[in-house]
């Protein structure tokens, strides 16, 4: 019994190391490209930009806990987030700041990326900071990185 129990923490450690490795420079360079056009969508309030980057089956967990299951769930929820952004008033600037960002291979054709970000938006004299951790997983499906999970945390004091 002993043996079969060190056999598997064994294996599981080597599958564990074998995944946590970085990715390559043509693998972060596309999945780059696509964070890049997702923010995009957003700077351009624009949801159609999101809909090819999403894998049929893509789910998010946004900020109140909910599970949206399903591209076109995501990308209706999305509209509806963008809507309201846009019922909002504008800063006179935004100024964004990634803290931190991490890579790495889950299997060969899935990547999770994590990130933290913080936001300063300045209305006049005045300025509101907003920060948010992202965990999002990329599956590569014939030959392009497509977002399967996303998970967004905004970071309150």
């Amino acid at each position: 019994m002993k043996n079969i129990v060190i056999t598997f923490t064994l294996l599981a450690l080597s599958f564990g190391s074998a995944c946590a490795q970085n990715l390559s420079a043509a693998d972060q360079k596309a999945i780059d490209e696509t964070l890049a056009l997702g923010q995009s969508a957003f700077q351009k309030m624009d949801v159609s930009i999101l809909a090819p980057l999403l894998n049929e089956n893509v789910e998010q967990i946004i900020p109140n806990g909910t599970i949206v299951r399903g591209k076109a769930n995501v990308i209706s929820g999305m509209s509806a987030y963008m809507g309201y952004l846009q019922s909002q008033p504008k800063p006179d600037r935004v100024e964004s700041k990634k803290t931190s960002q991490q890579y790495r291979y889950l299997m060969p054709d899935m990547v999770l990326v994590t990130s933290s970000e913080e936001n300063t938006s300045f209305f006049g004299d005045k300025s509101t900071v907003e920060k948010l951790t992202t965990a999002m997983v990329f599956h590569k499906v014939n030959g392009k990185w497509l977002t399967e999970w996303i998970a967004l945390t905004p970071i309150t004091r």
